[in-house]
């Protein structure tokens, strides 16, 4: 009587364990897509005299690549992550003429040389509550992040002032906080493989923009870069 009894037990156990499983996918998924600069981060516009504009980022639509997942704590509700990393590209030729004219504006000489090197490159870190619903293979998923930007490198302009000094706005390797909201889908292929399709929108008040050589603020003074963009991703998803 007690075998029998121990082992409809396990029997239970196992098959509670099975639905708890079904209940709860937890997944992980590799991501690649687009990422397209909104807001002033977008924007390629210097300002007009003593109404320059600080926060415009001069960023180009670029790429991410990265990993996400989530810890599903109740059937609908769980713990989203991602790790991603996100290019916004450079400043291009005409940009470095449009601060150019800015700075001969400001300064009050006869001509500026800009040059530009180095990029928008950053690893960002979210985490959240996602809501998930299923509805057979495909399951709609919707989320809120929170975490840091981590910036790689930003664009880094050098000016040269007719028979004036140089100075220089320097490539950012700072940090800052961030948040993330965003929707999306995954498509069951078999059991534990799918296809996810997922756009999310990314704000960040700013990373510090160190300044050298700089002996007055004339002009365009970039001292804090804020961010924000969308990004467009597909990949493929595994359920644990």
């Amino acid at each position: 009587m007690r075998t029998r009894i121990f082992i409809l037990c396990i029997i239970a156990i196992t098959m509670v364990t099975v639905a708890t499983a079904q209940d709860k996918p937890h997944y992980i998924a590799i991501t690649a897509g687009g990422s397209a600069p909104v807001g002033a981060f977008s924007k390629s516009d210097a300002g007009t005299f003593n109404h320059w504009n600080n926060k415009a980022g001069f960023a180009k639509t670029g790429f991410t690549i990265g990993v996400e997942g989530a810890y599903y704590i109740l059937p609908k509700f769980g713990i989203a992550g991602t790790l991603y990393f996100a290019d916004h590209g450079a400043l291009s030729k005409s940009d470095a003429a449009t601060l150019g004219d800015s700075y001969t504006d400001a300064f009050a000489v006869d001509e500026s040389t800009v040059s530009t090197s180095k990029r928008y490159r950053s690893l960002n870190v979210m985490a959240g509550p996602q809501f998930s619903l299923p509805l057979n293979k495909l399951t709609i998923d919707v989320r809120v992040m929170a975490g840091v930007v981590k910036s790689f490198s930003t664009p880094e302009v050098t000016v040269q002032l007719e028979d004036q000094s140089t100075f220089k706005q320097a490539s950012s390797t700072g940090s800052a906080f961030g948040w993330q909201a965003g929707a999306g889908f995954r498509y069951a292929l078999s059991d534990h493989l799918g296809f996810l399709f997922r756009a999310d929108y990314f704000k960040s008040n700013g990373i510090k923009v160190d300044n050298e050589n700089r002996t007055n603020s004339a002009g365009r003074l970039v001292t804090k870069q804020p961010l924000s963009w969308v990004n467009g991703v597909v990949g493929i998803s595994f359920t644990l």
